[in-house]
């Protein structure tokens, strides 16, 4: 079923009927069962895409069910929507603020409840997709967008950018500061590359690899922009001895101490045209293929391969 696992958390039992029967009609699989205690046990046993919970329910209550979803790292972003009959305004801030996706109050409207099941449903699947740590789309989405323009027939460059040396940074800094680095490249990347140009695609593959599509005609203009602004944002986030110096002092196995110097950005730019790669992979690979002739040289710069074919 295209439209998704759902557990109804209802124990009146013609309710819990008539909605399961609603739901199923437009396409989504529906579990029902009668209490907070159920919900949780099904949830930890099988995979749900959203959780339609009643908030008064025998035993615990649905606002104590949602508590303990929200607890939980395995659970902690499934969608909940309330379906309850409590339609005083404070209980349903109150459950909006404590992470619920949505509050719909009984008699509820059929079209309104598959619209805002479906809606839920829709965020939850786009969030799914991002990576959870630069907030860009994920590789799912990435192989997407360029299988799309291959379908299409488009012209455009891809760029394959890397951040060199960001292990040892990552290793002598720790990995809350590796992750604020690939942060702020992020932000960076976000402001430098495609601002509100439609015909432009920034993804996160992950780690430190990001991608960049964008029309043929501006792929060396865009590494220009990403090298200078990188070599003026990563200074300021390394300590001030270390800036001062220029370099990390790190310590080697044998006890010496090595020099690092600091981090880099390298891109490979391939200008893809129609014909030229059978699907994303390969495309990305030859993108990949050419930001290892960028590593090759010094600091932050870009290499481009060119060929047509």
């Amino acid at each position: 079923m295209p439209g998704g696992r759902i557990l109804l958390v209802e124990d009146d039992d013609a309710t819990r009927t008539a909605v399961c029967a609603l739901l199923e009609d437009a396409g989504f699989v529906c579990e029902g069962v009668v209490s907070g205690e159920q919900a949780l046990a099904r949830v930890r046993e099988d995979s749900f895409d959203l959780v339609l919970l009643d908030l008064v329910l025998p035993g615990i209550s649905g606002a104590d069910v949602q508590r303990e979803l929200r607890r939980d790292s395995r659970t902690r972003f499934l969608p909940i929507l309330f379906l309850t009959a409590q339609t005083d305004r404070e209980a349903k801030v109150a459950q909006l603020s404590a992470g619920a996706d949505d509050y719909l109050t009984k008699p509820y409207d059929a079209d309104e409840l598959i619209a805002r099941v479906g809606a839920a449903l829709r965020r939850a699947s786009g969030l799914r997709a991002l990576n959870p740590l630069s907030g860009l789309p994920g590789n799912t989405t990435i192989t997407e967008e360029i299988d799309t323009r291959l379908e299409q027939q488009s012209a455009f460059a891809l760029l394959y950018v890397d951040i060199d040396r960001f292990k040892e940074f990552n290793d002598h800094y720790g990995f809350a500061r590796g992750d604020r680095l690939i942060a702020r490249v992020a932000e960076m990347l976000a402001s430098t590359t495609c601002g509100n140009d439609g015909r432009c695609f920034l993804g996160h593959i992950g780690g430190d690899d990001f991608i960049v599509l964008a029309p043929s005609s501006d792929g060396e203009g865009i590494a220009k922009r990403i090298t200078r602004t990188f070599d003026a944002l990563v200074p300021d986030l390394y300590d001030n001895t270390d800036r001062e110096r220029g370099y990390l002092e790190v310590q080697t196995r044998r006890g010496g101490v090595e020099q690092i110097p600091f981090a880099t950005v390298s891109i490979g730019i391939v200008n893809v045209t129609p014909g030229r790669f059978t699907g994303a992979v390969a495309a990305a690979r030859a993108a990949a293929e050419v930001k290892e002739v960028a590593k090759r040289q010094t600091g932050s710069t870009w290499a481009i391969d060119r060929r047509r074919h």
